[in-house]
């Protein structure tokens, strides 16, 4: 072979080598570019994702705020003037906690149609004081039951009263306490009645009754509120029986957004922990009076230990006389001929 030949075989051969680095390097590059574009693909999925959720938190927040505004959620104390009320003056009876174990579940197997008559009485007495009545409930789901609450909600609204419905779950579905664990049936039973409610006209207030001696930790409600779907997030509040107040106290820690409703009734009690929350209701009441006079007294002296001057006030109850359970906290009885107002300290004609 000669050496011109020599000469272009090695040309060749480093020609044939630059081609096959050029190739190696093509598809290393390649390589790189394909998993460049993987990670971008991969990237620009999760800023999807996360804009997705943005707009959905966006969305849910202006809901929220659309129905804050259109409940008028933010009151001031002396627009609420509430007072407790489950069974009618003229038609109390041992009967509903005989039978039922509780005088709450008159809403869920009487007949309210036959009622109305003396329940619009009775609110009709009660507009004369109070702007709006607490209707304690079961957790329920019949179809009887949702019937008889729309027929209070009618009788309030010709009233002008507004009404904050107090859950009281009972246990017909479960233990009581299961309404704070998703996917129990006493859960399903309470979002729906809570549901339920939001559509009624009268409906200012769901709150959902907490206290129980083997359970106690606050975080229990604020994850119940923070699993409510949106637009029941603005009516519910948290309703804390007294012996439950003290330890579940550290709920103040958290500046919770939903209205707490305390039950206070000694003395003790009210010094110790009516000003605890920023929107907090406290119910109290006076048992045993024999007049509006003295009823007026018991509740004033009360009332001068409540801390914090734009606490919202409730009063148990109504009327209990004869109910089954023999508390004896009317605020109002017939015979009295009198309506007391604790909140003008006077009394006026029913």
């Amino acid at each position: 072979m000669s050496s011109l030949q020599r000469l272009i075989t090695v040309l060749s051969l480093l020609v044939a080598a630059a081609s096959l680095l050029a190739a190696v390097h093509v598809a290393l590059k390649s390589a790189e570019l394909v998993r460049e574009l993987k990670e971008l693909k991969e990237a620009a999925l999760e800023v999807e994702k996360l804009r997705r959720e943005l707009e959905r938190k966006l969305k849910e927040i202006g809901n929220l705020t659309k129905i804050i505004e259109e409940r008028g959620w933010q009151e001031a104390a002396e627009e609420v003037r509430a007072i407790v009320y489950i069974l009618p003056s003229k038609a109390s009876s041992p009967k509903w906690r005989e039978m039922y174990g509780d005088r709450i579940y008159f809403y869920a197997y009487a007949n309210l149609s036959e009622y109305a008559g003396y329940i619009d009485r009775d609110f009709g007495v009660i507009s004369r004081v109070y702007n709006t009545v607490v209707i304690v409930i079961p957790g329920e789901d019949t179809s009887e039951f949702y019937g008889n609450l729309r027929v209070v909600d009618s009788l309030a609204a010709k009233r002008n009263l507004r009404v904050m419905w107090a859950i009281f779950p009972k246990w017909k579905y479960g233990a009581e306490s299961d309404y704070l664990s998703p996917n129990t049936r006493m859960n399903a039973v309470v979002l729906n009645l809570m549901s339920f409610l939001s559509t009624l006209n009268s409906t200012w207030k769901i709150a959902v009754w907490y206290g129980w001696s083997d359970r106690c930790n606050p975080r229990d409600i604020y994850e119940f509120y923070e699993s409510l779907p949106v637009d029941l997030k603005p009516l519910y509040a948290a309703w804390i029986d007294q012996p439950f107040v003290e330890c579940t106290k550290g709920l103040s820690s958290r500046n919770p957004p939903f209205l707490v409703v305390t039950e206070l009734y000694s003395e003790e009690a009210i010094r110790d922990f009516s000003n605890l929350y920023e929107h907090q209701m406290v119910i109290t009441g006076y048992s045993g009076a024999g007049s509006p006079g003295e009823w007026l007294k018991g509740v004033s002296r009360k009332l001068s230990f409540v801390k914090g001057a734009d606490r919202l006030l409730g009063f148990w109850i109504f009327y209990d006389i004869n109910d089954g359970h023999g508390e004896q906290y009317a605020a109002f009885r017939p015979e009295w001929g009198a309506m007391p107002d604790p909140y003008r300290g006077t009394t006026v004609e029913p």
